[in-house]
């Protein structure tokens, strides 16, 4: 299996535990990513190769992101990795490649590995799954517009890069491919309208990393907090968190990304801050999860039956923000108006609400019997057997 996805720690790891899956089956992986997330691959059994793709943080804040920044994100990785496209054919085929993943975010460059090698194209996302019962335009930046500057300039690069590529049809802006196979990281029971989806879109529910057990060495309820990996740089959020905690029984820790630490000020002794956590690891012993309501981060707090503050800033945290409370899985709040005290009352609210906890211990059991890296590897190696 060939892999290519976008430099992003969201949309890399995702995929690691089905790479981890293939290779334990028998099934060479090849991961193509930026350096930032290369040795992730490498560490899950795949053999990297570096694509030249960075993360531009100077659009990773809510004030920044727009369709322009947005398109010129997608452009970027379409322009710099079109010179290495005979290069990634090449170690495809020296590896037997029988099939291509990836995400939306790469999906030129997925779409023609595919169609040059000759094999199946299968797309992988960690997010909501979109079709005419969840229009795609609930997942773009609020200012979305088809005549946008950046977005024309990047349908001209889509077409010549789909000419160059010698590709049946030219591949457009926005646009989902025809495919065989799309793995949703996803539960159906989470999936806005599941049923309304065709058998090519398999919904396997999140493929989370296993988990070592750590010993819980303090008593007090954890609360854990996290932005995420892309839209962090928020001081005013994380300093409410601390404030509402001070002098509380909670024990409280931030991953605060890319706000720098010594932009919060002194902490309370309860709260601690670092730029990055083992998320899952910390979310095994929490009591509840302040989140930004990414994808991958509700699925981790799901599967461990932990209960949802949410603090959402872009249009896929809004959706999912949308979801959770309405599946009375968690609850939002504004992050423009955030009231320390009024924060603190919801995180308290929550974890003493059993109706809750009945409902996170059925997300639980549905995110289970979904199947996970397992069931993704069973759709892939059938979809590669059936081409063979």
């Amino acid at each position: 299996m060939f892999v290519v996805a976008a430099p992003a720690a969201g949309h890399v790891t995702v995929t690691l535990p089905l790479v981890r899956e293939l290779t334990r089956r028998g099934t060479g992986v090849t991961y193509a990513t930026g350096p930032e997330q290369l040795d992730a691959t490498v560490e899950a059994g795949a053999r990297g190769v570096e694509l030249p793709w960075t993360l531009d943080a100077g659009w990773l804040s809510s004030e920044e992101f727009s369709t322009t920044t947005f398109v010129d994100f997608l452009d970027g990785l379409l322009t710099s990795a079109a010179p290495h496209l005979d290069r990634l054919v090449e170690q495809a085929q020296a590896a037997d490649a029988g099939v291509v993943c990836f995400d939306a975010t790469v999906a030129p460059i997925g779409v023609a590995l595919a169609q040059r090698l000759g094999v199946p194209a299968v797309s992988v996302t960690g997010s909501m799954a979109v079709n005419e019962h969840l229009p795609l335009d609930r997942l773009l930046p609020p200012d979305f517009r088809p005549d946008n500057e950046a977005l024309l300039r990047y349908a001209g690069h889509l077409a010549q890069f789909s000419a160059d590529q010698g590709l049946d049809a030219p591949l457009l802006p926005m646009a989902q491919p025809e495919l065989p196979l799309r793995l949703v990281f996803l539960p159906a029971a989470f999936q806005i309208a599941a049923h309304t989806f065709d058998p090519t879109w398999r919904f396997v529910g999140p493929t989370l990393a296993p988990r070592v057990r750590e010993p819980v060495r303090d008593d007090r309820p954890l609360l854990v907090v996290s932005l995420g990996s892309a839209f962090t740089d928020r001081p005013d959020l994380f300093r409410a968190c601390a404030d509402a905690f001070a002098g509380s029984s909670w024990r409280v820790v931030m991953a605060t990304g890319r706000t720098p630490l010594d932009e919060l000020g002194p902490l309370p002794d309860n709260v601690e801050a670092t730029p990055w956590i083992s998320q899952q690891e910390l979310l095994g012993q929490a009591t509840a999860f302040v989140s930004h309501a990414g994808t991958t981060a509700i699925m981790e707090a799901f599967s461990l039956g932990v209960p949802l503050i949410m603090l959402p800033q872009v249009s896929e945290h809004f959706l999912n923000a949308d979801r959770v409370t309405e599946l009375g899985l968690g609850a939002t709040l504004d992050p423009a108006d955030l009231v320390p005290g009024t924060l603190r009352d919801a995180v308290e609210h929550l974890a003493k609400d059993t109706a809750v906890r009945e409902r996170l211990a059925w997300m639980a059991a549905e995110i289970a019997a979904a199947g996970g890296a397992s069931e993704a590897a069973d759709a892939v190696l059938s979809l590669i057997d059936a081409h063979s």
